[in-house]
Parts: structure tokens; sequence; C-alpha cells
């Protein structure tokens, strides 16, 4: 198969087309049932329309007929260029293109359409993306020698710092892997940068979870921004290590934190300098700065969720949130009852299990998606390979809009049930309700849509089966009583310790303590609108100079560098709000 003949005849046909300004031939350009995924270059927006009837109106109503693109050319790199695709019978391929005022990357996939006089190639995905602004491009790696070495590094960074903070356009609200990683974008984008973070140390945010917690991702999908991990790195990333890693990370992409830090109620937003006036206790000292942008990256979740329950203070045991879990030892000998069975929940219960806990149940209210960490492990190897730079996995991830990805996912649901079908089973015969997620998709659009509602077994669910770790399925608790709690089905549970893992209320509720009616004025946030893009994620909230960064590390490392370039399209004035 001539891959390079075949994508460069159809990226002949897209360059006539936009040339031409004509969106009825951009259009048919598509597989009637295609996906175009088009961020910030036809519009200031984050868009991904399916099938002919979305995309012609999409070419109609937005710029397509003004907006020019021009300089098409196949990429030729070992990664990008024309090659078979991941579709039997497909041809991927990378290109660049150029608009007024920035460059752009594009990645589709063709597939072959028969008619009656010849075979013809259409499109089943394109992604066209800005990478830079003209003019304001990454600026790179530097020489490291300042002033004809008159100057040392110490002196160069107090500097900056001090130039950043006196002319600061964006301040970011938490220093985790999101804040870091949009903070690190920002510094390569030349947008001057400032992070604040409550705890007493970067990385306390996962120190302070349960000490056994490992990520359930792998680590060429949880890798940072600009910075992998070293090749002999664990494959799934312990806590504390996680922790560390975000310290030492802020101080190699040398970016401005304030430790010990948290904006106050309530800042104020000027429409005229476009500045905000917000203020920061600094470790004790109230200090006022004026940004052009406020960044939340605390996370998508807020604070800890416990439900209300009656004769909670007559409970004599020992009652907390998985946020205060610290470890098993300290309920040796003791029965422990969790509620919850996501992630959290059944990794908390495997460890007060394998501590030595007398007694261990999972109480589950409602159904669960389960799927092994194996399985995912191999989803995503398949797309963050080893042997794959980030930055192109991220890319090659990126050209799969999110509902295509769900029907994907469901089409395969025989072959993956099938890797877990001795998990669920077995869980199923413990008496756990179980399923495989949305229309067999698996647990990947929950982690999308909900953010929870999934476990990613990663060793309790043997324990489960085997009878060593209890299940209580289809109800909760009524009321507490001195020993005891009260089930909804009128059964009862002796207990020593409550241990609730059941999520955390929505970030929007935390942040209205400290920004009031502003947050009246912003959408959702996380979860996907109706063409599968995230809800409020790197992409205007509603209120000018106040944007989210939520999501996991790649969410945040792909994200990072759309949200700096509208930072630098309203300062440029070629994006309004």
């Amino acid at each position: 198969m001539d891959t390079t003949g075949i994508a460069s005849a159809w990226l002949t046909k897209l360059s006539s087309a936009l040339e031409q300004r004509d969106a009825s031939e951009f259009t048919s350009l598509f597989h009637s049932n295609g996906w175009f995924r088009d961020l910030l270059v036809f519009s200031w927006n984050l868009r991904t329309l399916n099938g002919h009837e979305q995309i012609l109106k999409y070419s109609l109503s937005a710029s397509i007929g003004s907006t020019t693109i021009s300089d098409l050319k196949l990429c030729s790199d070992t990664h990008f260029k024309p090659k078979p695709g991941d579709q039997p019978g497909s041809v991927s391929s990378g290109f660049t293109f150029s608009t007024p005022v920035g460059n752009g990357r594009g990645l589709f996939t063709l597939t072959p359409v028969s008619s009656e006089s010849d075979s013809d190639w259409k499109a089943f995905t394109l992604l066209m993306a800005l990478e830079s602004l003209k003019g304001h491009e990454p600026i790179g790696a530097e020489q490291g020698v300042y002033h004809g070495q008159s100057a040392c590094w110490s002196e160069v960074r107090e500097n900056r710092q001090r130039m950043v903070e006196e002319n600061l356009q964006a301040l970011i609200v938490g220093a985790g892997q999101n804040g870091l990683q949009v903070a690190a974008r920002f510094q390569q984008m030349g947008i001057p940068t400032l992070v604040v973070e409550k705890n007493p140390r970067i990385g306390d945010q996962w120190r302070k979870r349960y000490p056994s917690l490992t990520l359930h991702t792998t680590k060429h999908h949880h890798t940072m921004l600009y910075q992998p991990y070293p090749q002999n790195w664990p494959r799934y990333t312990p806590r504390d290590k996680v922790a560390d890693w975000l310290e030492q990370y802020a101080v190699s992409q040398d970016i401005f934190v304030w430790t010990n830090s948290q904006p106050l109620p309530t800042p104020s937003y000027d429409p005229e300098t476009k500045r905000w006036t917000v203020s920061i206790d600094k470790d004790g000292k109230i200090v006022t700065l004026h940004p052009k942008h406020i960044v939340l990256a605390t996370g998508t979740l807020g604070g800890p969720y416990i439900p209300d329950i009656e004769g909670r203070d007559l409970f004599k045991g020992e009652v907390l949130h998985s946020e205060l879990y610290r470890g098993g030892p300290e309920f040796s000998g003791k029965r422990v009852v969790v509620i919850g069975t996501g992630n959290s929940g059944a990794d908390i219960a495997l460890d007060v299990h394998v501590r030595g806990a007398l007694e261990v149940t999972l109480l589950q209210r409602s159904s669960t998606c389960v799927q092994s960490s194996k399985s995912i492990g191999e989803m995503q190897d398949r797309v963050w390979a080893p042997d794959v730079p980030t930055e192109v996995a991220d890319y090659r991830n990126a050209t799969v809009p999110y509902k295509l990805l769900k029907q994907l996912l469901s089409e395969r649901k025989d072959v993956q049930l099938a890797k877990d079908k001795h998990l669920l089973e077995g869980l199923a015969r413990a008496g756990m309700n179980v399923n495989f997620g949305p229309n067999g998709a698996g647990l990947l659009p929950l982690v999308y849509e909900n953010f929870g509602g999934y476990w990613m077994d990663v060793g309790c669910a043997e324990y489960v089966i085997s009878g060593k770790i209890k299940v209580k399925s289809g109800t909760g608790i009524k009321k507490f009583s001195e020993n005891t709690l009260v089930l909804d089905d009128g059964s009862a549970l002796e207990a020593d310790v409550v241990i609730f893992a059941t999520g955390y209320v929505n970030i929007r509720n935390i942040m209205n303590k400290i920004f009031g009616d502003v947050m009246d004025q912003t959408g959702p946030v996380y979860g996907v609108d109706e063409e599968g893009e995230m809800r409020g994620g790197y992409r205007p909230t509603g209120h000018p100079g106040l944007w989210y960064a939520p999501g996991d590390f790649e969410m945040s490392r792909f994200g990072s560098r759309l949200l700096a370039i509208q930072l630098q399209a309203l300062e440029l004035g070629y994006m309004k709000l």
C-alpha cells in the first residue's frame, strides 16, 4: 500500500477545500460517520463534530469561510509520517499547517470508500490543533550561560522571580501535578506565572494519602511534561515517589512556588484593567497580587464527602473519611467496615486486611465497574508505549475523540470482558454487584465522565473472592448504634472502625467559599459536554480571567498547551471573551 501517495492525495484535496473555503467540499472529504476535532484553529474553542451534518453545519458557522489555512505539508519524521493506521486497511499521517496567527499540527486516519467509478479515501478522523502563535513559540532549552558568565544562576533566578511577581500574568492555585505542568508550559510559552500551594511542601497532597497507594496507571501515562521518569522507574509509581518527584520537578523546571500559601476570600476582577485583585495568605503574611488570570488546579475534587447518618455521636468506635486514612497497622485486631467500592475503598480494604484487621467488610450501595489493572495497563501501553515520546502519544490519543473512544471500547467489549471474566465472575459469586461500564465499554468512560464509580483492581479482588474480605451489597447505613451499624435492609454489622471511601464534593463547592458570586458565572467542571469535550477544563469557564486545569496527568499535559495559547491570544487581541 502506497501510504505516502494516499495521504498526499487526500491532503491535496484538503488543502484545495480550505483554500477555496468550501464547506461542502471540506465535508465531503469525511466518511458519512467521520469525526473532526478542531482545537483553536477555526474557532477559539475546543470542538468535536461527528457526521456530515454536524461537520457541514460547523464548517458553515465557524471561520472556515474566513480563516486562511496554508502551507499544508505531510510530516516526514518517524512518528508522524504516513503509515498504516491502527484499523486494518487504513492510512494515518500527521501534517503541519499555518494560519495567519499560528502554527498548527494535524493528524488524520483514512479508510477506503468504493464508488461506482473508482476507489476513494476519506477521513474517519481528522484532528487540527494550534501548536503555538507566531512569534510566541516555546522558548526551548537555554544556553545556561548568563551575561557572559558574569551572573550566576541563583542571581538570574532571583531576578526572574522578582520580575514575575511584579508583572504577574497567571496565578495558579495548587502545586499538584496539574498546577506544576501548567506552570511549566506557561514558562515555556513566556507567560509570567506564580503557583501558590496551601501545604508546607510540594507533594504533600500525595503524602497525606494512604501509605500503600500507588498510581493505577502506567508510568508512561502519568509521566510529567518535559521530564520523563528514569528508565528504571517503577511501572506503577508509589505515593511517596510521586510526592518527591513533584517537589524536585518544580526545582528542575524552575517553577516559582509559594508554599504555605492560599488565596483568601474574596478576589475581585476589574473588567477595565482585566486584572484580579487577590489577597494571598503567604505563610501568615497577607500579600496582594494583581494577576490577569487565575488558574484553579486544585483538582476536580473538593473536600471529603461523608453522609449525615443518624446516631453517629452514639458510636463508640472510630469514624473517618479515606482522606484521613494513614495506614492499616493502627487498625490491627479491629473490625473494619469500609463504605464504598471505588479505588480508594478497595485499596484501603486490602491494606487493613493485610495489616492484621480482625475482620474487613466492604459496604456497597450500588453496582461498581471493575476492571483489572493488567487489562487497563495493556490498553495504555498501546498508546503510551515505552518507545514512543510522550508528546507523540498525547497527540495520537487526542486524534480519537472521547465519544469515538467510548464507541470503540463498546465494540470490543467481548474481548475486554474475556480478559477479566474470572475476576468479574468471582466477585459476583462473592456477593458484589459488578458491571463493565456504560455499554460494556469498561471503566475508562467513568474516568472521563464521573471521576468515580469504578474499581481498577490491584489485588483486593482475590481477597474478596476468597472470602477473606467480606462484601455487603445493595444497602447503605441507616443509623449507628454503640458498636453496630444498622443497615437499610434491616441487617446489622458489628464494627470498631468505619472508613468512608465515599468520594469528595465538587471543587466548585469549595471555590464558592473563596470566590463567592464569581462562581455563579462559571459552568460545570469536569465530565463531558454534548460533543465529548471536557466541561470547563482548559477552555473559558464563563468568567473572564478564571480557568480550570482539572483531570489526570495526560489531560493537563495536553490541555496546558491549549490553555497557554488562549491566554496569549487574549493578550494579543486575537481572542475575545
